[in-house]
């Protein structure tokens, strides 16, 4: 009891500063790695199971619809009923019982959904090939959730059976966290949902944790694959997230050289966001010679510059978030700010303002280049028909040069000739004066003084190149 005690110590997600009875244990292996998925849909039209297969040899076999949120919470509530027995294999309740302390409307359709999640969890099977969180090295561990249910013809008591093995995993061995069961039920997106359990599982002894957004839509997993279609949903689940849970997230994204998004995600405390600014007032104040700081300081109004108490929440931001933060925030509260600079500046500073006008900005950038380079090409595009259109003109000027100085006997060759190459249907049209005959004629006629004066220019001997002295 007092090894439970000291466990719960380490509770991640609270209540009003109390530990809440509803803290289930979880084996992290099972909050790094899904045991349930999001789409619904897909689920319920998947009868004939299936398998799907992770990172670093994680195989999870569904022989039934794959499970999804609602079974999710179903699991939750049965190993948290398990906990309070000891952690015991078999488990005695009620159908009504369940669904009532799940939230659930107690009727024939929830009576039914039950009974379809325990098929669900009766037919799935997890194999993992490498290391487990126990710090043990398995060739391979292959183990069930669920070994039988039934529920009794006349009293209608539904008794469950854990497969032994999953409930050895749930004890963690040291390697486990607590979720909060009232909390889990409460977000109801699926995704906000796995969130919350990723990140139960990665804020163990640390208040910031990074990821690259390809890398989080795979943990999750998310059918998205582009940080610009991943990030969006991300926060919108934090957001969920936050309202539903008293442990609050801040969430950030920052972009490699090489175009890789970054997820920061943040841990905050109200009293710890505040800090950098109800420390007590050192005496002396020394500012950091480093280039980023000065850079910062001239971002401020000029008459800001030499104010401690500007100074000193821009270097603590500097210190905690970087000089990208800092200057993006400077340069918001340069632009919005009135009056007041200071106080804005430092609720610009906590908030991470500046993000919003920075996207802004990039966007516009990119739209600005975007209309450049489609004007560019129209100019190339233009710039090419003009020369085209000119070499045409230049073309028929000497063909038509060179018919004029024909005799007449000779012109009244290429005009025969002409009329004979012609294709029956145009000969046709050019012999009976037909509407366009003349032009017709003309261009043909036109052709065959161009590959004539082509075959001049081919016959001539080569020109030795005047060079002045």
């Amino acid at each position: 009891m007092l090894e439970f005690v000291d466990n719960l110590k380490l509770v991640f997600f609270k209540s009003g500063g109390q530990m809440e009875r509803e803290n289930v244990k979880q084996n992290i292996n099972f909050l790094e790695y899904p045991l349930w998925f999001q789409d619904e849909i897909v689920a319920s039209n998947t009868e004939q199971g299936m398998i799907w297969k992770d990172r670093e040899g994680y195989v999870y076999k569904a022989g039934y619809k794959p499970p999804v949120k609602t079974d999710a919470i179903f699991l939750l509530y049965l190993l948290m009923q398990s906990q309070r027995q000891n952690y015991g294999q078999e488990l005695s309740l009620t159908r009504y019982q369940i669904l009532r302390d799940c939230g659930l409307a107690v009727n024939a359709q929830w009576y039914n959904r039950l009974e379809d999640s325990l098929e669900r969890w009766k037919m799935v099977g997890i194999k993992f090939v490498g290391t487990f969180y126990d710090g043990e090295i398995y060739s391979a561990i292959n183990f069930g959730i669920i070994d039988s249910w039934s529920i009794h013809e006349k009293t209608k008591e539904l008794k469950v059976t854990f497969s032994p093995s999953f409930i050895k995993m749930m004890l963690g061995k040291g390697f486990f966290k607590y979720i909060n069961f009232a909390e889990f039920k409460k977000l109801r997106s699926p995704l906000a949902t796995r969130l919350y359990e990723i990140l139960c599982k990665s804020f163990y002894g640390r208040d910031t944790w990074e990821i690259s957004a390809a890398k989080m839509a795979e943990k999750i997993p998310m059918k998205e694959r582009y940080p610009a279609h991943i990030v969006p949903k991300i926060k919108t689940a934090i957001n969920r997230i936050n309202k539903c849970s008293d442990t609050k997230f801040l969430l950030e994204t920052r972009k490699l050289d090489h175009g890789q998004t970054i997820l920061c995600f943040t841990k905050t405390v109200a009293e710890k966001a505040l800090l950098p600014f109800h420390q007590p007032v050192k005496e002396s104040f020394t500012m950091p010679d480093k280039p980023e700081i000065t850079i910062l300081i001239n971002l401020l109004p000029e008459p800001r510059r030499s104010q401690k108490t500007i100074l000193e929440p821009v270097i603590a931001f500097y210190e905690m978030r970087g000089s990208d933060y800092v200057a993006r925030n400077i340069r918001y509260t340069n632009k919005n700010a009135k009056n007041n600079y200071r106080p804005y500046l430092l609720k610009a500073l906590q908030n991470d303002y500046g993000l919003a006008m920075q996207e802004d900005e990039e966007a516009a950038r990119q739209v600005i280049a975007q209309e450049a380079m489609k004007a560019q090409e129209i100019a190339h595009s233009e710039a090419a028909e003009q020369k085209r259109q000119q070499q045409q003109e230049e073309k028929k000027k000497r063909a038509q040069a060179y018919i004029e100085s024909l005799s007449e006997e000779s012109r009244s060759e290429l005009h025969a000739e002409a009329i004979a190459n012609m294709s029956d249907n145009i000969k046709e049209i050019v012999l009976k004066k037909g509407l366009g005959s003349k032009i017709m004629l003309n261009m043909a006629m036109e052709n065959i003084a161009l590959q004539r004066l082509a075959e001049i220019n081919t016959s001539k001997p080569n020109q030795p190149s005047l060079e002045m002295p």
